[in-house]
């Protein structure tokens, strides 16, 4: 069994930001480790937020019973394999006038431009949906896509496109089901955020790992054959 697991970076992190957005927008990776060295370490482990950790948690857990690859959208750096080493930034996809900046810098006319094609502009000049693309392309049973609205939008080109042989599900909240693209909306809403005791940035993780810790391996198989009919019990 195969499964894929894309999630959002958070904006704490390890260490403190030597870097910001125009900084990971002007020079490569590569470069930028040359340069601060001392503030690098692995996606998986950079990242610091709540519901980051419960992802990490999550991802642990279907080890036991899977093969998984997990991959982080870094409104820095892209797309990230969890073990890509990056240095420490401060760049989000969440604030708008940061976002809009860096659209009118790679040379987009923002005035003409939502808020969310905004966000799909910048997406696409860091090659999110481009390399997430390759990633399905690769031989997976099941994906599951946790991510918060905007981004949500900087990979959406390519969650219209899944494999049919995967099986794909999406947690998010009831106004980002129509960015999922294919995958089988698990409600992520006010409903599941009140039994989980929880807040709005922490709850479509905290909402998966709830999930992961009732599957077993013979469950992650069913799910591969049931696809869209699989109805995840919701929270107390």
């Amino acid at each position: 069994m195969n499964v894929l697991v894309l999630s959002p970076c958070s904006k704490d992190k390890r260490y403190d930001p030597v870097l910001d957005c125009e900084g990971v927008d002007e020079h490569s990776r590569e470069k930028l480790l040359q340069a601060h060295p001392e503030s690098a370490t692995t996606a998986a482990e950079m990242y610091t937020g709540n519901e980051h950790q419960h992802i990490k948690t999550a991802v642990d857990h279907l080890r036991s019973s899977a093969d998984v690859d997990w991959y982080i959208i870094s409104a820095g750096f892209g797309l990230l394999h969890s073990e890509t080493v990056i240095p420490s930034y401060e760049c989000g996809f969440s604030d708008i006038e940061s976002v809009r900046t860096r659209a009118e810098r790679a040379g987009y006319d923002i005035d003409n431009l939502t808020n969310d094609e905004t966000i799909q502009m910048v997406g696409r000049e860091k090659d999110i949906p481009q390399e997430f693309r390759k990633v399905l392309g690769q031989e997976y049973d099941l994906l599951f896509v946790v991510l918060s609205e905007p981004y949500l939008l900087s990979v959406a080109d390519a969650l219209t496109q899944i494999p049919e042989q995967m099986v794909a599900f999406a947690l998010a909240s009831k106004g980002s089901k129509q960015f999922i693209g294919d995958c089988t909306w698990i409600p992520a809403t006010e409903t599941e955020r009140r039994a989980l005791e929880t807040t709005w940035m922490e709850i479509r993780g905290k909402r998966f790992l709830e999930i992961v810790k009732q599957l077993s391996e013979d469950d992650l198989e069913q799910m591969r054959y049931d696809g869209s009919s699989q109805d995840f019990p919701r929270p107390d």
